[in-house]
C-alpha cells in the first residue's frame, strides 16, 4: 500500500509540474553592459531559474531564486559587454521555455563608447487592435534589418485603464505582437491611461485631485516594469521607478513622467522630478541626449495643447521644457496625441501656439533632411542651447479621425484613420538620423541632427637620439570620415613618422566631411628628456608623458601601458615612452608574496587565494561603484558593479595567477591570487 501511495504521489507531482505554463513573457528589463533583468509569469507558484549562455545549445550559466511566486524576476550579472546571450526560464525541476534563437538578448556596450545605436519608439499602442500589430510588423520588416538596441515606450501603453488583465491581453498575449518581448528589452514611460489604476481614488481629466507621494504610486504598471532607480544603467539615481535615466553607448536617455502633476497645482511632483533632472543633466557627458514622456508640450492632434483642460501638457511645457533646453536637449519624444507631429528645431517657446515667434524661437527653418543639404546642426556643448526637435508619436495603435494638425512649429504631420506608425532613430558618433515609419512600411518623414564636436590635439613630441616616432593624434568627437593634413611634408595620412630632422613647430589640420568642421592643432618636435617613477602606497606612478611602457627587470610587461602600474612581484621596475623620454630611473619594489593584502579603504575580499568565487565586502559608501580586475600585466579581464554590501564575483574563467582588483574612485588596488 505504501508503494502505491508513493507512485500516486509521484504521478500527481509530475502532472502538477508538467501543467505549469509561462503565461507572461519571458520579457527583458534594465539591460546594462554587464547585467539584465528577466521577468515572467507562471500559472502556478514555483521557485525561479534562468539558464543562459552564449550558445543556445549550451546554456552553461544559471541564476536561481528559492522564493515561490507566480511573478518571477531574476537579475543576471557578471555578463560581458556587447555580447549576445541565449536563455531559458523555468524552476528547479524543469525548463518552461525551449532554448532557441527566439530567447536571446545582447548586453549594452561600455557606457561612453560610440557605437551604432538603433532606437525604436512607440506611443499609445496598447489597443490590442490590428493597427498595433501592423505597426510592429512594419518595423520588424523594415528593409534595413538593423537590430533594435533601445525600445522606448511613450505612455498609454495599454487601454483603457492600465489594468493587469489589459496588459496581459493587449500586450503579452496579443497574437502578432507578444513575440517581440522574448528578445527586445523595453524602457517604458507611463501615460494617463496606465495611471488610471494608480489614481483609483480620484481622477479629473485623468489627474489626481491632490499630490500623491511618490512612494504611493502603485499599480499594475509599476508591478510590470523593472527600471533602474539607483543609476544602475547610468545617469543619476532617481530613487523611484516613476522616472529614471540610462545610457546606451554615447547616448543618454531620460524617461520622464508627465503624470506627477496634480490638479491642485502644488507642482510638488513636477518640482521633485525637476530637481532630479538637473542633477542628472549636470553630470551628463554623452554626445546625444533624448528625453521622452507621455503628454507632449506641443500638439494639435487628438489633444490640443492650447486647450484649457490640457493642464498637464501646459505644465510640462512651462516648467519642464525650459530646464531641458537649458541643458541643450537634442530631442524630446512624446505620445498622448493620436497623430504624428515633428517640429523644426526651436528654442524658448513656452507659451500657447500663438506665442510662437519664429524670429527669436526658430533655430532652423529647413526640413532637416540630410540628403537635401538641410541637416540640423549643433555644437558639442551642452551649455550652449542650439535648439531642440520635438516629436509626437501617439499613433502606434491609436488614431484620430480629423485632427487639425496646424501647430505652427511643425515641419511634418500625419493624422487620420490610416495614420499609424512608429519613430526610428539611428545614432552613431556625431550624427542622429530619425524617421517616421508608417504602418504600411513607408518612410513618411526623416531628418538629421549633426554635432560639430570634433576636437584635435597633438601633444609635444620628444625624440631620443637616432629614433623615429610615429605620431598618433588624440581625436575626440567627429565622424568616421576625417581627413588629415600635416604641414610636415604635406602628408595627408592619419599618422606620421618624425625624427630628429623634424625638430620645430608644426600643424595638423583635421576636417570632418560629415559636418564640414575643421580643427587645427599645433605641436612641437623636440629632443627627449628623462622620465621619473614615484611610488605611493602599492602603486607606481610615472611622470607626465603621452604614452607608456612598463618593464620588470628589463623585460616588457605586456599590456602595461598606463601612467600607473601596480606591482604584484618583487623586482626592478622602469618605464619608457615613445613620446617623451630616452630612459627612465629604475625603482626597486619588494613584495612579500606569502602575505597578500586583502583590505583597502572599506573593502575586503575573501577567500584569498581563491578557486572559483571571490567575495567582495564593502562599506556602504562603495555601493553602486564599478570594479575592475586586472591581470599582472595590466590587462582588464573582468568588470562589474558593486550592487550590494557583499558581492559574489565568479573568477572561474580566469587563468591561475595574481590579479589586482580596483574600485572606481580609489587609486589603489586589492591583490588576490587565483589558484
Amino acid at each position: 500500500m505504501k508503494s502505491l501511495f508513493l507512485i500516486l504521489f509521484s504521478a500527481s507531482y509530475v502532472f502538477s509540474v508538467e501543467a505549469q505554463t509561462v503565461i507572461r513573457g519571458p520579457y527583458l528589463q534594465s539591460p546594462t553592459e554587464n547585467s539584465i533583468v528577466v521577468k515572467w509569469r507562471t500559472d502556478e507558484a514555483t521557485n525561479s531559474k534562468v539558464q543562459y549562455g552564449t550558445n543556445p545549445s549550451n546554456l552553461d550559466l544559471v541564476a536561481t531564486s528559492n522564493s515561490t511566486n507566480t511573478n518571477h524576476t531574476l537579475t543576471l550579472t557578471n555578463l560581458t559587454p556587447s555580447t549576445t546571450y541565449y536563455y531559458a526560464v523555468g524552476n528547479s525541476t524543469q525548463l518552461l521555455t525551449t532554448p532557441s534563437d527566439t530567447f536571446r538578448f545582447k548586453t549594452n556596450p561600455i557606457p561612453g563608447v560610440a557605437v551604432p545605436t538603433r532606437v525604436w519608439a512607440i506611443g499609445d499602442f496598447g489597443k490590442g487592435n490590428a493597427e498595433q500589430v501592423a505597426v510592429k510588423n512594419s518595423y520588424l520588416n523594415y528593409s534595413d534589418s538593423i537590430p533594435t538596441d533601445v525600445w522606448i515606450w511613450l505612455g498609454d501603453n495599454v487601454y483603457d485603464d492600465g489594468k493587469d488583465e489589459e496588459y496581459q491581453q493587449k500586450l503579452f498575449q496579443l497574437d502578432g505582437f507578444s513575440d517581440i518581448f522574448n528578445f527586445t528589452p523595453f524602457w517604458p514611460s507611463p501615460g494617463n491611461h496606465d495611471y488610471n489604476e494608480v489614481w483609483q481614488q480620484s481622477a479629473f481629466f485623468g489627474i489626481p485631485y491632490s499630490n500623491i507621494d511618490f512612494e504611493d504610486h502603485q499599480g499594475p504598471y509599476f508591478d510590470m516594469v523593472h527600471v533602474p532607480t539607483q543609476a544602475e544603467a547610468g545617469g543619476y539615481p532617481s530613487q523611484y521607478e516613476l522616472f529614471y535615466s540610462f545610457d546606451y553607448g554615447d547616448v543618454h536617455f531620460l524617461s520622464l513622467n508627465s503624470e506627477v502633476y496634480d490638479f491642485t497645482q502644488t507642482f510638488s511632483g513636477i518640482n521633485q522630478m525637476k530637481q532630479w533632472i538637473e542633477q542628472d543633466l549636470i553630470q551628463n557627458d554623452k554626445t546625444f541626449t533624448i528625453a521622452y514622456f507621455h503628454q507632449p508640450p506641443y500638439s494639435k492632434g487628438s489633444h490640443d495643447s492650447d486647450d484649457p483642460q490640457e493642464l498637464v501638457m501646459k505644465a510640462m511645457r512651462e516648467r519642464v521644457i525650459p530646464l531641458l533646453e537649458d541643458y541643450d536637449i537634442d530631442l524630446v519624444v512624446c505620445g498622448h496625441s493620436h497623430v504624428f507631429e515633428r517640429s523644426k528645431m526651436i528654442h524658448g517657446h513656452y507659451g500657447n501656439s500663438f506665442s510662437f515667434n519664429p524670429v527669436t524661437m526658430l533655430k532652423d527653418s529647413t526640413n532637416g533632411n540630410y540628403a537635401q543639404g538641410n541637416a540640423y546642426r549643433k555644437d558639442g556643448l551642452n551649455n550652449t542651447p542650439d535648439g531642440t526637435v520635438y516629436v509626437v508619436c501617439g499613433n502606434s495603435g491609436s488614431k484620430e479621425d480629423a485632427p487639425s494638425l496646424n501647430y505652427p512649429i511643425m515641419e511634418y504631420v500625419d493624422g487620420g484613420n490610416e495614420a499609424c506608425g512608429s519613430f526610428i532613430m539611428d545614432i552613431y558618433k556625431n550624427r542622429l538620423d530619425a524617421k517616421y515609419l508608417h504602418m504600411d512600411g513607408t518612410v513618411k518623414d526623416e531628418f538629421t541632427i549633426l554635432k560639430s564636436n570634433l576636437n584635435v590635439h597633438v601633444p609635444a613630441i620628444f625624440i631620443c637620439e637616432g629614433e623615429n616616432v610615429t605620431i598618433n593624434p588624440i581625436i575626440s568627437g567627429g565622424s568616421d570620415s576625417l581627413y588629415y593634413q600635416w604641414t610636415l611634408n604635406n602628408q595627408v595620412s592619419a599618422t606620421i613618422t618624425v625624427g630628429a630632422q623634424n625638430y620645430g613647430s608644426h600643424l595638423l589640420t583635421v576636417s570632418d566631411s560629415v559636418t564640414g568642421q575643421t580643427e587645427t592643432s599645433s605641436f612641437t618636435v623636440a629632443p627627449g628628456s628623462s622620465l621619473q617613477i614615484q611610488q605611493a602606497n602599492d602603486t607606481l606612478y610615472a611622470s607626465e608623458a603621452t604614452n607608456y611602457q612598463w618593464y620588470l627587470n628589463g623585460d616588457i610587461i605586456i599590456g602595461a601601458n598606463q601612467a600607473f602600474y601596480i606591482p604584484t612581484v618583487s623586482g626592478q621596475y622602469s618605464v619608457s615612452t615613445y613620446f617623451g623620454t630616452c630612459e627612465s630611473n629604475q625603482l626597486s619594489v619588494n613584495l612579500n608574496l606569502n602575505v597578500l593584502d586583502n583590505k583597502l579603504q572599506g573593502v575586503t575580499i575573501y577567500p584569498n587565494p581563491t578557486n572559483d568565487e571571490l567575495f567582495l565586502v564593502v562599506a556602504e559608501s562603495h555601493l553602486n561603484k564599478s570594479f575592475q580586475i586586472y591581470s599582472i600585466n595590466g590587462t582588464l579581464v573582468k568588470s562589474g558593479t558593486i550592487d550590494g554590501l557583499k558581492t559574489q564575483i565568479s573568477v572561474s574563467n580566469l587563468i591561475k595567477g595574481s590579479y589586482n582588483l580596483r574600485i572606481s574612485g580609489i587609486n589603489q588596488a586589492v591583490k588576490f591570487v587565483k589558484k
